[in-house]
């Protein structure tokens, strides 16, 4: 299976992306940016009044009594400023609390809602585990993106132009200083995050594809054990894991390599910072107040730089990550409704395929097919593998698109119709059904949502699913394992028969309905199905050539054409195409090619 990557994806668009659900909560957001501001007087200001502090104390040496009446006012407004300080990052992690939940949410489920809406023909080139990775991984990066923007690296930018501002006002050697050494520590910063950012979207598309191999791998456990290929998988794995791993090592070498640099910086502006202060403090040019303003603000600004140059290249990582997962969004639907799409109407149920062509890749499947079926006629298609069959009836679901012709169902050309319209009213009863991960009664309503329990229990009894299903632990509420592991080929195939009998649907697809059960269930799910097909137009798509002779037409298709057609009787009296596969038969199954002569 084929991973596509898109490539396309720009930091613009992820920005974008993020935006439109930035925008449902724009007052949230603005207050937790607003607060996040509390940093900045935290670590400037504190520092400021500590400075007044100092040198009232200092002033007041000798007449310490006399300190109070300014004392007690500083000591109020840094009260105040702590309180301030306090109060406004426990309201924004309230705020936390309230937005990004509901952000994360809202983005998976706008991405689910894309996905899901592909073609089969999509997921069959795309690894289900990966694209659920590409959901988790751009919930996760949208937060941390916006995180880092609103509560470091902005309130990092206010604190840096207060701190210079303050230090000005001591002199403006040190404000010289400080930005110089601003400016050196963010273009080493810079200068590394394009390559961190370049390994960044590797490793993610790497991880991405790995986490599709592993889900790959773990959903198809049971043919992992069979073989007992367990070391073999691992060495499968391994090859995904290798190649994550080196996106993973140059990535985190790159920011290693950056944090050397920036330890070098630091040391060089603590040490001229520190130096010139206690130079200038010795000469009488500054205050003991004022160095300590200068330490701790000095301090303060260390801890933000750092925790913001250590963050520089998460944050353009997360971006890189982002942009490969916002990929997803941009890989075209190739099934979608046309903007003036109406709802199918049935009424008789009559399918007619107008000059219609169709290839799967570089196969060419149909080519100006016309068929005609009548509302309420019951169709039997037979062939061999890969004569189009299966794709017959995945054309009239527009599962994929025809390329020339049109096919019309009662009139109306499905190519203008909702998807969801045309879907609740064809019922496909496939050859393997798949079953969610929840109960026997969820799997069953599944057919129609607003169906009572008494309506899934009479369906369930119809299809001979009632039996086994009372003999479970919890009835009708049993979970029934990812993808129905928990349930016999048989029992999946009955409750998918089920499932299509509540939908009561006018048209109704069996692709191989009953192959999976026992010659007995067998028997009397055929009597249900033959009450199901009343008054319905039928289409049933059988290896077992006696489950057609009660069609009342048969279409034999070989290489996409239909080279034969007629009742069961007719067929035969032919001694052609038909008859040559019926005589064909072994245990009464039809061959998966000709044989040879």
């Amino acid at each position: 299976m084929a991973e596509k990557i898109n490539n396309s994806v720009s930091t613009r668009a992820v920005f974008s992306f993020i935006w439109k659900f930035v925008r449902s909560q724009h007052w949230l957001f603005f207050f937790i940016f607003i607060l996040s501001f509390v940093w900045s007087l935290d670590a400037t200001v504190v520092p400021y009044l500590l400075r007044l502090i100092i040198d009232t104390l200092t002033l007041h040496d000798v007449d310490r009594m006399g300190a109070w009446p300014v004392l007690k006012v500083l000591l109020t407004c840094l009260v105040s400023v702590w309180v301030l300080v306090e109060a406004g990052f426990r309201v924004r992690g309230f705020l936390n609390a309230r937005a990004y939940p509901k952000l994360e949410a809202q983005i998976r489920m706008a991405m689910f809602d894309h996905i899901q809406h592909h073609s089969p023909k999509y997921f069959n080139e795309h690894f289900a585990g990966s694209l659920s990775n590409k959901i988790t991984d751009m919930t996760a990066q949208a937060t941390l993106i916006l995180q880092d923007i609103l509560q470091l690296f902005l309130p990092t930018l206010v604190t840096t132009v207060l701190t210079i501002f303050f230090f000005s006002q001591v002199n403006f050697l040190f404000a010289l200083i400080l930005g110089g050494w601003i400016l050196t520590h963010f273009a080493i910063v810079f200068a590394f995050t394009s390559k961190c950012a370049k390994y960044s979207n590797i490793h993610g598309e790497a991880r991405s594809t790995l986490v599709g191999k592993i889900v790959d791998s773990l959903t198809n456990n049971f043919a992992v054990n069979l073989f007992s290929r367990f070391k073999f998988e691992k060495t499968h794995i391994a090859v995904y894991q290798k190649t994550e791993q080196e996106a993973n090592r140059q990535a985190q070498k790159y920011i290693q390599r950056m944090f050397v640099l920036l330890s070098v910086t630091f040391l060089i502006g603590i040490v001229a910072l520190n130096g010139l202060m206690i130079l200038f403090w010795m000469q009488g040019r500054i205050s003991t107040g004022e160095i300590i303003q200068i330490f701790n603000t000095t301090w303060n600004m260390i801890f933000m730089m750092w925790f913001a140059g250590e963050e520089i290249p998460q944050f353009f990582q997360a971006i890189g990550i982002a942009r490969q997962a916002l990929s997803v969004m941009y890989d075209p639907q190739d099934v979608r409704d046309s903007p003036k799409a109406e709802r199918l109407v049935v009424r008789q149920g009559e399918i007619i395929f107008e000059d219609v062509s169709f290839q799967y890749g570089e196969k060419k499947l149909f080519a100006h097919k016309n068929i005609h079926i009548k509302g309420g006629e019951k169709v039997g298609l037979v062939g061999y593998s890969g004569a189009g069959k299966s794709t017959f009836v995945n054309l009239i679901l527009r599962f994929f698109p025809v390329e020339k012709g049109r096919i019309l169902i009662d009139g109306q050309d499905i190519a203008h119709i909702t998807l969801e319209s045309l879907r609740k009213q064809v019922a496909l009863i496939p050859q393997d059904p798949l079953l969610f991960h929840r109960t026997l009664e969820e799997n069953i309503r599944y057919g129609r949502i607003e169906a009572s329990t008494e309506e899934v229990v009479n369906v369930a009894k119809l299809a001979h699913s009632d039996e086994f299903i009372r003999k479970c632990a919890d009835g009708y509420n049993a979970l029934v394992g990812e993808r129905g592991t928990k349930l016999s080929g048989g029992e999946r195939q009955r409750i998918a028969i089920a499932r299509a009998m509540l939908a009561e649907s006018p048209i109704l697809i069996l692709d191989e309905a009953t192959s999976a059960l026992d010659s007995v269930t067998e028997h009397y799910i055929q009597n249900s199905l033959e009450k199901l097909m009343q008054n319905r137009t039928t289409i049933v798509i059988a290896h077992r050539l006696s489950t057609l002779a009660k069609m009342d037409r048969i279409l034999v298709f070989d290489q996409g054409s239909v080279v034969e057609e007629g009742s069961h009787e007719e067929l035969l009296s032919k001694e052609g195409h038909y008859a040559r596969m019926w005589q064909m038969q072994a245990g009464g199954f039809l061959p998966e090619s000709p044989l040879l002569k």
